[in-house]
């Protein structure tokens, strides 16, 4: 007997919920545009106000007849809480089994970006050691349990034939695995957002169905970050922007005892907020 499989994405900060349905060569598809899921009282809300009419709806579609159905669950520990407890207390005798999914983040830019960096300090962050994996067009980064991996797109160069390469492996990667977020790296030594990656990150948010996409401006250790962001804020409204530094930074200056002046990292707690939800 063939079981159903959904995927919920949850997106706390934006009162959002999306959802995937996996196809028979099990890759994860966004469900039809007809279907109930997809009206508003489903997905402009917080999952923690609504699980109860989300989950009996999932049910009544893709549980017919009580054949049972895997639910892949990607949010906050306390959403996922509440997703079993919904099912214990609501369809105990529904067929309905919960996994709280692995978190799939993306992290693409142009080369010398410093996506390797974030990473690294995430790990710092932590205290974890990911192990990474060299694939076609990215580098995976996996954590000891599993939980949590990360897919660092190789650099965008210049010429469309390098954009469309990098788009296609970002596309593969979010449809055979699904993402749970996409994070797109600008050097604040720029300064600046090309129509080039202005373009890609709308396609991004119009193409590939992830709830959380975010631009994080890397190597902030200047005096102007806050221009920065409003100039970048400018050319991409609506898309959240955290500045970061991922690692100290020493600068060429001295303090008034000749000790070179260390500018410490910050922003990654701000970033880890928004993609798990806690620290």
């Amino acid at each position: 007997m063939v079981r159903n499989a959904i995927r919920i994405v949850c997106n706390s900060t934006k009162n959002k919920v999306m959802y995937f349905f996996r196809n028979k060569p099990k890759e994860w598809k966004e469900l039809p545009s007809d279907s109930p899921l997809l009206r508003s009282d489903y997905t402009n809300t917080l999952f923690v106000d609504s699980a109860k009419d989300i989950l009996i709806k999932i049910d009544e579609i893709y549980n017919i007849k009580n054949k049972g159905i895997d639910v892949f669950f990607e949010g906050t520990t306390e959403e996922y809480e509440i997703l079993l407890k919904t099912v214990e207390e609501v369809l105990p005798e529904r067929n309905i089994h919960c996994k709280e999914g692995k978190i799939k983040i993306a992290i693409v830019g142009k080369k010398s970006v410093g996506k390797s960096l974030l990473i690294e300090g995430i790990e710092s962050l932590y205290g974890i050691t990911y192990q990474k994996i060299e694939c076609d067009g990215y580098v995976r980064y996996s954590d000891n349990s599993d939980s949590v991996n990360f897919y660092e797109i190789a650099g965008i160069d210049i010429g469309k034939e390098k954009v469309e390469k990098a788009f296609d492996t970002l596309k593969k990667i979010s449809e055979e695995i699904g993402l749970s977020a996409i994070i797109y790296c600008v050097s604040a030594i720029t300064g600046k957002v090309e129509s080039m990656e202005k373009e890609f990150i709308l396609r991004i948010e119009n193409d590939l169905g992830v709830t959380k996409v975010i631009i994080v401006l890397t190597m902030c250790y200047m005096d102007d970050i806050q221009r920065i962001i409003d100039i970048i804020k400018n050319r991409l409204n609506e898309i959240e922007i955290f500045p970061v530094l991922s690692k100290e930074y020493k600068t060429c200056l001295k303090d008034k005892h000749g000790a070179t002046i260390v500018i410490e990292k910050f922003g990654l707690e701000d970033i880890s907020q928004f993609i798990f939800g806690e620290i």
